[in-house]
């Protein structure tokens, strides 16, 4: 064997691969290999090179070997969960990333990788614990604490989100993520003018950035500033740098739509919410949270044709999210509001068969419950409607949505008592729901 010969082929190999020559690389590796078959430097380089040329049952051998040599390489451990991320074994992944920890590799990034397969699915504090624990071992990468951020976000730790979006703009005062998600949280919890001092701070470094622009605009219409509001608005596209003109127009049109909502000018809020969807058609996107929107728009006017249009049209989208899954209740619905109820009846228990299924595999989306309650309170059947009601009430206390959804039930039920009873709990929580309708009042 030939030390220098190894040594040579080993940093040839590993420059190529830092290249992305992957294919050149393996063959450096191979040459390695001969020089040194002993060696678990050079099986994880083959892997790294295979995985990288998509080689994927390829690259697990080698790593595979790296384990026969010293069954602890928790580097070998942490490779082979990344190759079942890829190949969809999450389960087996998860079990790899937990060994590899286990074996003494606790490096930012498998702390992170397992934060995410966690976050996937749904066990949000093992996640939220997990990036901790990254952000300790590697406190200069932002996406961490972007991630950990918005986990602390999704479960309402409002004040510790602050604080981790805090520590974020300290650590990296160049990153947009961290003044945006401070000024959504401040806001959210109505500080509007800590909200307004964040986006100063934030349009101070990035004078020309269009979202930040928008942020202020918000806001001065969460002020109530209208007209101040209008006229920021309409400058924006002038004084911005903007790389996309038709999603810039489209964000502008809604928040026009915001502020001519806060007005009750119904003429208004459907003219700017067809803008905003006129701009999404341009680039070429199906824009559900406007047309959920606009649906809305005519179920106050009682427009249950343009209803049923747009509920079909969500029904029908390609790509499903909290707007278009909303579809499936008010398809029906809008049927029942043209007196088509023969009609709507099979497709109310059929969209209380989909949100059931969706519920199931996504217990932590309380939408699917509430359009299930929806559904069955259209149905007329209010035993079960208030049976789930009743879950929601608990799990979401503190959301005001829940008990106004329990009262429109309790009041088709005939028990006004009741249902005046939910409303005043209602008057007494702070928080919205998030994207079913208004309907529900």
């Amino acid at each position: 064997m030939s030390r220098e010969d190894f040594k040579e082929y080993m940093n040839l190999a590993k420059t190529l691969l830092g290249q992305g020559k992957g294919e050149e690389a393996f063959k450096y590796f191979s040459k390695a290999e001969q020089e040194d078959n002993m060696n678990e430097e050079v099986y994880l380089g083959k892997g790294v090179a295979l995985a990288n040329m998509e080689k994927y049952e390829d690259a697990k051998l080698e790593f595979e070997k790296v384990l026969k040599l010293k069954r602890d390489n928790g580097l070998a451990l942490f490779h082979l969960a990344n190759i079942e991320v890829l190949l969809q074994n999450r389960a087996r992944a998860i079990e790899l990333y937990n060994n590899a920890i286990a074996c003494g590799y606790n490096d930012a990034q498998v702390l992170y990788s397992l934060g995410l397969m966690q976050e996937d699915d749904g066990e949000i504090d093992l996640a939220i614990r997990n990036y901790s624990k990254a952000i300790l071992r590697n406190p200069n990468r932002p996406d961490i604490r972007i991630r950990k951020a918005r986990c602390q976000i999704r479960v309402n730790q409002l004040q510790e989100a602050l604080q981790t979006l805090e520590e974020l703009i300290l650590s990296n005062p160049d990153v947009f993520e961290g003044y945006h998600l401070k000024f959504l949280v401040l806001e959210s919890l109505k500080r509007f003018d800590e909200a307004e001092a964040i986006i100063d701070e934030a349009l101070s470094l990035f004078k020309k950035d269009v979202n930040f622009a928008l942020d202020k605009a918000s806001i001065l219409i969460d002020k109530k500033e209208f007209d101040e509001a209008l006229q920021y608005l309409s400058t924006i596209k002038e004084t911005m740098e903007v790389s996309d003109t038709n999603f810039a127009m489209r964000q502008i049109a809604m928040h026009e739509a915001r502020i001519y909502a806060f007005k009750e000018d119904i003429d208004g809020l459907i003219s700017s919410i067809n803008k905003a969807i006129e701009f999404s058609d341009k680039n070429g996107l199906f824009d559900s949270e406007a047309l959920f929107m606009l649906m809305n728009c005519y179920i106050t006017q009682e427009k249950f044709d343009k209803v049923l249009d747009i509920a079909r049209k969500l029904k029908n989208a390609e790509m499903e999210d909290a707007y278009s899954v909303a579809g499936r209740y008010y398809e029906p619905f809008a049927l029942k509001g043209l007196n088509r109820m023969d009609e709507a009846m099979p497709l109310f228990k059929e969209a209380v068969s989909f949100y059931r299924a969706k519920s199931l595999d996504n217990p932590e989306f309380l939408e699917y419950y509430s359009y299930r309650v929806m559904c069955l309170r259209e149905m007329g059947e209010y035993d079960k409607a208030l049976e789930i009601a009743d879950y929601l009430v608990n799990v979401g206390e503190k959301v005001a949505e829940m008990h106004i959804l329990k009262a429109t039930v309790l009041e088709v039920a005939g028990r006004k008592e009741e249902a005046d009873a939910e409303r005043k709990l209602a008057a007494t929580v702070a928080q919205p729901g998030s994207t079913i309708s208004k309907l529900i009042n």
